[in-house]
Formats: structure tokens, C-alpha cells, sequence
């Protein structure tokens, strides 16, 4: 059972909030960069302010609509009805929590609680990735790798300016560790900051494919990153019933708007499981 707007912020706490913190100030200067870049160092031959405005508050409206909602949908066994009949059916004792845990529910030792089909506790943002988010999760990285690979492409301009005068050992520090080259007075503030925030775009963009490769396949296969590592799919229904599992009846319209209804197909309780004739036994693994 989901709480109302009124509960989700409750669960705020200061483990939450200063990763989230840090995470939408670095957002916030990443917006800032590129709005800077569109204003005053645009070229005559790009496309006009007029084209790039849509983009952009389609882009911001999804990444911060899809956080917000991640952060404040708890995927955690907190409300849910936990029936002690289902006792002996593949659910397990967590004596953390002192309660039978339904199958895929795992304990995060971060949030002191058991989390639904429970993923990864997502430290950027403060909060487990789970049964009743992972939709939110899948988008974040969806819309945020392609406003990564936006803002990388704008500052493309910005790379080529500072290796003007060819890759000289100047220009490799300077991309490398702007920190130095600021500290030691051979580059000036505004230098810095272009080329900090240029490093970030594209550090920031290869972290976020990765993740999001990872994730995508994930999902596809009806896994959670657990079950990856220990070769497990009993849960793989085929790509379009996994996408539904974990997406919503409405899977295929859920990165159009977060706050599009897309009903889960189940409760996060029981999932269907197909026979397998080698099974792997699961290891465990603690993320």
C-alpha cells in the first residue's frame, strides 16, 4: 500500500537528503552550464533558442518528475500486509525486521528495512530501488542519459576551443584535473568552470550508459541485479511481460510523462516463475 503525498515526504531523513542534495545541486549547475551555452555561446549556424527551449523543459520535466516520485515511492515492506499464512511458500525470516519477507525481498542495511524485489540501494539518490520505484528508476536513466548526451554535445564547442592549439600537456591537465590548473593560476575562474563542467557532462553521460545498458537488460530479462549475479531467471516471461512486470500495464507510455498511470500487474508479494530445468542457486550478494 503506497502512502499519500503527506507520508512519502515524512520519509525524508538526512541519509536521504544530503545525497539527494548534492545530486540535484550538480543537476542545477548542469542546466545552468547549458543554459549559459545556448544564451551567449551559441553559434549563428546551430539550431535557434526556439528548438532547443522544448527539449530542454521536456528533458528537465521528466528527470526531475521521475526523481521526485522515485524518492518519494518507498518500495519497502512498511504498510504492507505480510500474511503469516504464506509461511513456508518460499518466503523467508528477516531477523532485522523480525517478519517473514515474501520472496526477492531483501533487506537493505542502509534503510533498515526490507525492500520489494528489492534491486540496489541507489546512493546518488538515497533510496532502494525496488518493486513499487523501478519504473521512476528506468525513466530517471533514460531521460537523463539523453540530456546527458545533449549537454555533451554542446559542449562539444567547448573542447575544441580548448585544444586550440593541439593536444598539448596544458590542454590534457586542463580536462583532466581543471582543480590543478585553477589552483596553480594557469587557468582562470571562468576556463575552469567550462571545462569542469564539460568533464562532468561527459563523465556524468558514460556513468549513466552504463547504468542504464545494465538496467534496460535487466529489465528485458525480468532480473533484478542480484539475480544477474547469480544467474538466476526463473522470473524471465519473455521481454514484453518482464517489461510489464516491472513497468506497468502501460509500459510502453510511461517515459512519455511520470505522472502517466501505469498499474503494476501484481503486488509484489508472489511473481510468476517459469520451470526451468537447470536452475543456478542464488548466491548471495549484499549491495
Amino acid at each position: 500500500m503506497q502512502a499519500g503525498w503527506g507520508g512519502r515526504w515524512q520519509r525524508l531523513d538526512a541519509a536521504l537528503c544530503l545525497p539527494l542534495c548534492v545530486t540535484v545541486a550538480l543537476m542545477g549547475a548542469l542546466c545552468i552550464e547549458v543554459l549559459c551555452l545556448l544564451l551567449w555561446a551559441a553559434e549563428p549556424t546551430q539550431l535557434p533558442l526556439a528548438l532547443h527551449l522544448p527539449l530542454l523543459l521536456f528533458l528537465l520535466a521528466n528527470v526531475l518528475g521521475n526523481m521526485g516520485l522515485f524518492v518519494t515511492t518507498s518500495p519497502s515492506i512498511k504498510g504492507v500486509m505480510l500474511s503469516e499464512s504464506a509461511v513456508g511458500q518460499g518466503w523467508e525470516y528477516c531477523y532485522t525486521c523480525q517478519s517473514h519477507v515474501p520472496p526477492r525481498c531483501l533487506h537493505c542495511y542502509t534503510c533498515n528495512v526490507c525492500m520489494l524485489r528489492r534491486d540496489h540501494h541507489c546512493v546518488l539518490l538515497g533510496q532502494c530501488v525496488g518493486y513499487h520505484n523501478y519504473r521512476y528508476f528506468l525513466c530517471l536513466l533514460l531521460h537523463g542519459w539523453v540530456a546527458l548526451l545533449y549537454a555533451s554535445l554542446l559542449n562539444a564547442d567547448i573542447f575544441m576551443d580548448l585544444l586550440h592549439e593541439g593536444v598539448t600537456l596544458h590542454s590534457i591537465v586542463l580536462l583532466l584535473m581543471p582543480w590543478l590548473m585553477l589552483l596553480t593560476g594557469q587557468v582562470n575562474t571562468l576556463t575552469f568552470i567550462y571545462a569542469f563542467m564539460a568533464d562532468t557532462c561527459v563523465v556524468s553521460f558514460l556513468f549513466c550508459s552504463g547504468f542504464l545498458f545494465l538496467h534496460v537488460l535487466l529489465s528485458l530479462r525480468g532480473q533484478t541485479t542480484r539475480e544477474w549475479f547469480g544467474k538466476s531467471r526463473c522470473y524471465d516471461l519473455g521481454w514484453r511481460r518482464n517489461l510489464q512486470e516491472a513497468l506497468g500495464d502501460r509500459w510502453h507510455l510511461v517515459w512519455l510523462c511520470p505522472l502517466l498511470a501505469s498499474p503494476l500487474p501484481g503486488n509484489g508479494l508472489a511473481f510468476e516463475s517459469r520451470a526451468l530445468r537447470t536452475e543456478p542457486s542464488t548466491k548471495a550478494v549484499i549491495f
